[in-house]
């Protein structure tokens, strides 16, 4: 009786958990000018969330995110607006994740999966738009702590579609970050990693914690980083990074690479068009080849 038992107790629990891994919602929404579809996924496997945005058939926006709280209540966050020729887009956001791609058209279609451990702050979690100047601001707004449920989470995962090459300005305090095809960038960020790839113009980041890839700008890349890795990968113009912690790694640079490291971790660049120099080097070590320039490294660093 115990073994029949327990053998229909796995039964329902694998049914559950397959239930959970293969359910799928979708979310079709008709726009003017864009047509979006909202993939949302729920898989089992360390409660990991899957957002997809398709915006027309050949853009796709796509958000991993891991829940970090409850999420008893969630609910969808969309908006779309047109941007004018030659301006910039501001992002706000909060706690969450935030993915950006640049792609056809000449508007900004933002779509969020809102995520409350209750229905009140639920309610306060909110997108807005906004002109600034010629250019517009995207704001995610957050529940008033000041209110009655205090202890709770609350969080937004954002997926933005922007034309392609546009500047983008993004202001964020935690989750990762991922941007695609966009023009000159602008990132600060308090904790949560960072990817970039494929802008059309100069990168210009400053993060608190959590690893940073860029690969392929055109332009310069600027990066002050308190902690985590480094990576920097086909740059067009020069590189400068001021790090705290965390290993440094560069290649295929066409200008100058200046690196400035005060805590551990090791520095290593490769094929560099311009010179290459450490200002300060804390405990990692230098590594350097393929450098056309002058190579201006502390002699305690060399290797």
């Amino acid at each position: 009786m115990m073994r029949a038992l327990r053998v229909a107790f796995l039964f329902t629990a694998y049914a559950s958990l397959a239930w959970l891994v293969d359910g799928v919602v979708t979310l079709l929404a008709d726009d003017e000018s864009r047509d979006v579809r909202l993939i949302e996924r729920i898989e089992a496997r360390e409660e990991a969330v899957e957002v997809q945005v398709e915006v027309r058939e050949d853009i796709e926006i796509q958000v991993e995110v891991r829940t970090l709280g409850a999420c008893a209540f969630e609910a969808e966050r969309r908006l779309s607006v047109e941007l004018a020729d030659g301006a910039a887009l501001a992002i706000e956001v909060g706690a969450g994740s935030l993915s950006v791609e640049g792609g056809e058209g000449s508007g900004v279609v933002a779509v969020g999966r809102a995520c409350a451990s209750s229905q009140e702050l639920l309610d306060q979690l909110l997108l807005t738009t906004q002109a600034d100047g010629g250019d517009l601001r995207l704001s995610a707004h957050y529940p008033d702590r000041r209110g009655r449920d205090r202890s709770g989470n609350a969080r937004i995962d954002l997926a933005v579609s922007v034309p392609a090459g546009v500047r983008v300005d993004i202001g964020d305090s935690s989750g990762d970050i991922v941007v695609v095809g966009t023009g000159d960038l602008r990132i600060a960020d308090s904790s949560g990693s960072i990817e970039v790839r494929g802008v059309s113009g100069s990168v210009r980041i400053a993060d608190s914690s959590g690893g940073i890839e860029i690969d392929d700008a055109t332009g310069d890349v600027e990066i002050t980083d308190g902690s985590g890795e480094i990576e920097v990968r086909g740059v067009g113009g020069s590189v400068a990074v001021r790090d705290g912690s965390g290993a440094v790694e560069v290649e295929r640079v066409g200008a100058d690479v200046v690196i400035e490291a005060d805590g551990g971790g090791s520095i290593d660049v490769r094929d560099v068009a311009g010179d290459f120099t450490v200002e300060r080097d804390g405990s990692g070590g230098v590594r350097h080849s393929g450098v056309a320039g002058r190579v201006d490294v502390p002699a305690r660093s060399r290797r």
